[in-house]
C-alpha cells in the first residue's frame, strides 16, 4: 500500500510498503495509513485484490449530506442509470445499488468494525462523512474501473440535486414522527414500489402465462390443489355473472375453472387461491430476470435503517406471501428478504376487515398500538385504526386515493421518524 503522507498520485512503485494482518510494516519505508484496519476489512470481507481512496468533492458533500444522524450507518440510493453496468455483476440500468454511508470516527478500529456487516452487499464501495469514497475490486484495474464508476455516479446524483434546485432533505416540509413503535407492518403497492407495476406489468403476465402453466402443472399436487380450492368459491359465489358462468360450465359437464380464473383477473378480484396460483407463474418471470420489483427509492434505505435499529417489518398485501416474497427477493435494490420478520396475505383475512389486524397483531404478540401500518387505500387504513394500530396514509405517484384527512399522509419513508 502507499504510505502516508506521500502523494498518492504521484508513488513510485519502490515507494509502496508491505504491511501485514495486524496492520504492521512488513516492507519497505515510511508509516501504514491510519485507514489501514478498514482497507484491511475491505480485503478480508470483500475478498478484495485492490482498494482505492479518493476525496473528490461530489464524494465528499455527499457523505455529509446523507450522513446517519441517530444510526451508525445511512445509505445513498443511486438507480436507473446506463453507468450502473460498469460494476461488476450488474447487466442492467434498472438497478438499484446503495452505498454505505458511515459516520466519520478517529477511531479506525470501530470505524471497521461498524462497516464490516454491511461491507459483503455494498457495491464495491462506501462512503465515509466528510472523508470521501473507498472503492474496491478483484484487481487493480478492476478497482479503478469501479471507482471511475461509482465518482461519475456520485457526480452525476450531486448535480442532479443541484438541477432540482434543493435537495432532498430540504424537501422534506414535515417529518412525521411516530411513538412507542415496535412492528412496522407494509403494504406493497401504492406503497413501496408503484401500483402501476401489478395493474401494467404483473397482473398481465399472469393472464398471458395462465393457461400454458396449468397445462404444464397440470399434475402437480400444489396446483391440483389451489385448483379446487378456486373450484369452491366459485360455486359459493354470489355474483349472479359468476353464477350464471357456472351453470352454463356444469351443463356442458367441462372444467371451466379457467374461465373462471380469467374472469377473476378481469374484475381484479382477490381470491387466495388465484393469488397464488399467480405467485407461480410470476416466480418464473423473476427467475428469469423478466420480472424485478421496482422499489421506491427511499424504501430499501429506510427498511435497512429500521431493521437495524431493531424494529421488526412486517407484509401485509392482497398478494399472495409467494408473490410478496418474490417481489423483493428479485427487486431493483436485490434481495430484501431477510429485512422482514413477517409475511401476511389475505388468508389471515380481508385488509378492509379490523379482525384481520387484530390477528396479525396477536400473531405478532404485540399490542396494536405498537403496530404502524401504512397503506394506500383509506379502507384498509380505516380498519387498521378500528384494531387499535397507528396508521399512515401512502401518497406516491400514480396512487388514486390522495385527498384523505382522517390519516397524516406520508410520501417518503424519508420523512418518518419512528422511536420505540
Amino acid at each position: 500500500m502507499a504510505p502516508s503522507g506521500v502523494d498518492k498520485g504521484s508513488v513510485a512503485p519502490e515507494q509502496l510498503i508491505v504491511v501485514n494482518a495486524a496492520g504492521a510494516v512488513q516492507k519497505g519505508n515510511g508509516r501504514a495509513s491510519a485507514e489501514t484496519s478498514l482497507h484491511l476489512a475491505l480485503v478480508e470481507t470483500c475478498e478484495a485484490g485492490a482498494v482505492l481512496h479518493t476525496h473528490s468533492q461530489a464524494g465528499t458533500l455527499l457523505s455529509q449530506h446523507y450522513a446517519p444522524t441517530k444510526a451508525s450507518i445511512a445509505f445513498l440510493v443511486l438507480q436507473g442509470l446506463e453507468m450502473l453496468k460498469g460494476l461488476e455483476g450488474v447487466a442492467t440500468h434498472a438497478t438499484c445499488i446503495s452505498i454505505p454511508v458511515l459516520g466519520n470516527d478517529q477511531d479506525l478500529a470501530r470505524l471497521s468494525s461498524t462497516a464490516e456487516p454491511h461491507l459483503v452487499e455494498a457495491p464495491y464501495g462506501l462512503l465515509i462523512a466528510g472523508h470521501g469514497l473507498y472503492a474496491w475490486g478483484k484487481n487493480l484495474t478492476t478497482a479503478h474501473r469501479h471507482l471511475e464508476i461509482l465518482e461519475f455516479l456520485l457526480e452525476q446524483h450531486w448535480r442532479q440535486l443541484l438541477l432540482k434546485g434543493i435537495s432532498p432533505k430540504q424537501q422534506s416540509k414535515n417529518v412525521v414522527s411516530r411513538h412507542g413503535i415496535s412492528h412496522v407492518l407494509l403494504d406493497i403497492e401504492g406503497t413501496t414500489c408503484p401500483v402501476s407495476f401489478v395493474s401494467e406489468t404483473l397482473f398481465p403476465y399472469a393472464a398471458k402465462h395462465l393457461d400454458s402453466f396449468l397445462n404444464e402443472q397440470k399434475k402437480n399436487p400444489q396446483v391440483k390443489s389451489l385448483l379446487s380450492e378456486a373450484e369452491r368459491n366459485w360455486a359459493d359465489d354470489p355474483d349472479p355473472e359468476a353464477q350464471s358462468m357456472h351453470q352454463q360450465i356444469k351443463s356442458e359437464e367441462s372444467d371451466g375453472v379457467l374461465s373462471y380464473l380469467h374472469w377473476l383477473i378481469s374484475k381484479d378480484r382477490k381470491l387466495a387461491p388465484l393469488k397464488e396460483l399467480q405467485g407461480l407463474i410470476w416466480e418464473t418471470g423473476y427467475r428469469t430476470g423478466t420480472l424485478k420489483g421496482p422499489l421506491f427509492e427511499d424504501v430499501p434505505v429506510a427498511l435497512r435503517q429500521w431493521h437495524k435499529a431493531g424494529l421488526q417489518l412486517a407484509v401485509y398485501s392482497s398478494g399472495s406471501v409467494t408473490a410478496q416474497q418474490l417481489l423483493y427477493g428479485y427487486s431493483t435494490c436485490g434481495d430484501l428478504r431477510g429485512l422482514f420478520a413477517h409475511w401476511f396475505d389475505t388468508r389471515v383475512g380481508s385488509k378492509r376487515d379490523q379482525r384481520s389486524y387484530i390477528k396479525i397483531a396477536k400473531t405478532l404478540h404485540v399490542p396494536s398500538h405498537q403496530v404502524l401500518f401504512v397503506s394506500d387505500t383509506l379502507t384498509e387504513c380505516e380498519a387498521a385504526a378500528a384494531s387499535g394500530m397507528q396508521v399512515l396514509f401512502s401518497i406516491r405517484p400514480g396512487n388514486s386515493e390522495k385527498a384523505v384527512d382522517r390519516f397524516e399522509r406520508i410520501s417518503s419513508f424519508q420523512d418518518l421518524e419512528l422511536n420505540p
